[in-house]
């Protein structure tokens, strides 16, 4: 999932004003998966209203291998999520992802038909989707497969929104911050930045700030859970000066004290902005804001 332009700077506002931030990344998952629900139920009356056959055929001839999908999408659409499938296999190549997702859809439309066979089962389950002039109905194990896409899908847009939150984040906000308070362009570098080029390990820093004297200090942005025990830990991988954090325990402020950052914790801060030139002023950071 990616995120647009005005939902990173509604994020970043939160942010600075202190505000929790989640809910946009929710606005922006229920968006998304809104958006993608709409086109399926329009794709799904498209395909069996041009397709006769009464068997699952449709739906994998029109969502598993249809060249109008990606593999991704195909991966979706057969109750599956293409990261799930690298996990497993170590590659995802289209065709190794267009074979899982054929197996994952003849497994679960036999496990789902035999539950609409068994005599025992009383339950009833059957979707009617009206697009215009056309209406179409799916049988139990249709509408099964149908809800399982839609669950897969949902999960899918979740991880992939609060594992990128942070990194679309990170640099819009110190910039924000940086502009507020006035610090110079030539005292800024939000280009990546590594602390050892010729190492395989190299870890980059997210933003560097420069003194009125050149001294480098490099700014690390997290966004995490409170007590988060990598938060801290992140300064000592990174080499950071500046640590700056939606939420810190107190044995991270501890950490971070102990080792020498100074750290900003945007959550409940009504101060944000005071605080973050308070920082610039020790470090003999240039801003015109005072």
């Amino acid at each position: 999932m990616t995120f647009e332009t005005d939902v990173i700077n509604a994020t970043v506002d939160k942010l600075l004003q202190g505000k929790d931030y989640r809910d946009e990344v929710i606005k922006a998952i229920n968006a998304k998966f809104l958006d993608f629900t709409m086109g399926f139920f329009k794709n799904i009356v498209n395909a069996k209203m041009n397709d006769k056959r009464i068997t699952l055929d449709w739906y994998k001839d029109n969502f598993i291998n249809s060249s109008n999908h990606t593999a991704d999408e195909a991966a979706i659409f057969a109750g599956l999520n293409k990261k799930t499938i690298t996990n497993i296999y170590k590659h995802a190549t289209k065709d190794i992802v267009l074979k899982v997702a054929n197996d994952n859809f003849e497994y679960l439309s036999n496990l789902i038909g035999a539950m609409e066979n068994d005599e025992n089962t009383d339950l009833a389950v059957s979707i009617k989707i009206n697009y215009k002039k056309d209406a179409v109905k799916l049988s139990l194990t249709e509408s099964l497969l149908v809800i399982n896409a839609l669950a897969t899908k949902k999960m899918q847009l979740r991880g992939g929104a609060w594992s990128s939150i942070g990194k679309k984040v990170e640099k819009p906000l110190i910039d924000k911050l940086c502009s507020l308070a006035g610090v110079p362009s030539a005292n800024i570098d939000r280009s990546t930045f590594k602390k050892d080029k010729t190492k395989s390990f190299d870890r980059e820093v997210d933003y560097k700030l420069i003194s009125k004297n050149g001294k480098i200090y490099r700014i690390e942005v997290k966004l995490m859970g409170k007590g988060n025990p990598e938060s801290a830990d992140a300064t000592i991988a990174r080499d950071s000066d500046i640590f700056v954090a939606d939420t810190l325990s107190t044995q991270n402020c501890n950490q971070l004290q102990s080792r020498g950052v100074d750290y900003l914790v945007l959550k409940d801060n009504n101060n944000v902005l005071a605080n973050f030139k308070q920082i610039l002023k020790k470090r003999n950071i240039p801003f015109t804001n005072k």
